[in-house]
């Protein structure tokens, strides 16, 4: 009973994502039919509406950067600052600047692979604590990284790399990483979008002059 149940149950979620995945392109044709249906004054009041709501988005975002640098700053510990504007990370103990990193910031980015699964992948503002450290560790290169470049995804125990994310690992709570340029892996030619990736040498002095729970302020 156990295997059938379990079979019935695979056999149901396996139809559930193909009738999900045969709906997408309709959805895309009737949203297309529906713009066309739209008179030019519906049109402009749809258009004046999503620029209403992304100047409002916009105007959080700064509010939200202000608020970091200003909590930065009277941060009397030992902590860091991405200071996204400038592409800078920063380790400072008060006010003071002890040491300075160039970043390459990964860009937001959305994969959507052909099955229908999508990765948004969002540079992060805000507040944030370091929730672990790592030297060279083993990365499993995620899926969405060979979706992006249209190549076939290998499996699991083929993802798996040495230093994959460089020597240095930095990882925050939301799970964003900060990681020195990569020798080995498909992440060596271009910066992990969302990410944060630094020259080895200056996240080798970082590295060891923080540790887990030491604020982050990005910017």
């Amino acid at each position: 009973m156990f295997f059938w149940g379990t079979l019935v149950l695979a056999a149901l979620f396996v139809a559930g994502a193909a009738a999900v995945g045969m709906r997408v392109p309709k959805y895309r044709t009737e949203t297309a039919h529906f713009n066309a249906q739209l008179t030019e004054a519906q049109k402009a009041t749809r258009d004046s509406l999503l620029a209403h709501q992304q100047k409002r988005t916009a105007l959080a975002v700064a509010v939200l950067r202000r608020d970091m640098r200003i909590r930065s700053l009277e941060q009397k510990k030992r902590h860091l600052a991405i200071v996204l504007e400038d592409s800078v990370l920063e380790l400072r103990m008060g006010r003071a600047t002890l040491r300075r990193a160039k970043l390459t910031i990964g860009p937001d980015s959305t994969v959507r692979a052909p099955d229908g699964r999508t990765w948004r992948l969002i540079r992060p503002v805000g507040e944030r604590k370091i929730a672990e450290r790592q030297n060279s560790p083993t990365y499993t290169i995620p899926e969405w990284v060979y979706v992006s470049r249209g190549q076939p995804v290998p499996s699991e125990s083929e993802r798996r790399v040495r230093g994959g994310l460089g020597t240095y690992v930095i990882r925050l709570d939301d799970g964003t990483e900060i990681y020195s340029q990569p020798r080995e892996g498909p992440l060596k030619d271009a910066v992990k979008p969302g990410a944060f990736m630094a020259q080895t040498s200056d996240l080798a002095a970082i590295f060891d002059a923080v540790d887990e729970d030491t604020p982050v302020y990005i910017y």
